[in-house]
């Protein structure tokens, strides 16, 4: 039960992630993109978006690996490991336009 809730969120925070990103591209492509606007909340932000995006990604590729041992066909194992590429992918994706707001500090890296 706790797994699909984890996996459920994490599906989410996935998702909102990708939309983030694809607005983000659409808008690089003519549409200019607001300043970010600095609050007393920054830090503890951009460490909760690391954390997310750290969550996600170990929701999803536990999913991926718990699938691939449940149906342990080719095409499982395929999907499985294109799967963990993608996630691999969208996580440094999502890193690095943190880190370019924000650069990691020691603890950011724990």
């Amino acid at each position: 039960m706790m797994v699909r809730i984890a996996v459920g969120v994490a599906t989410i925070i996935v998702t909102l992630l990708l939309i983030a990103l694809l607005d983000r591209n659409a808008n690089s492509k003519g549409e200019d993109i607001p300043p970010w606007q600095h609050s007393a909340y920054d830090r503890k932000l951009i460490r909760l978006d690391r954390q997310g995006v750290e969550a996600a990604y170990r929701s999803r590729v536990a999913l991926l690996f718990q699938n691939w041992m449940t149906d342990t066909n080719q095409a499982s194992q395929d999907r499985a490991l294109r799967g963990h590429r993608n996630a691999q992918k969208i996580f440094i994706e999502v890193m690095t336009g943190i880190d370019a707001r924000d650069p990691p500090t020691e603890e950011d890296m724990r």
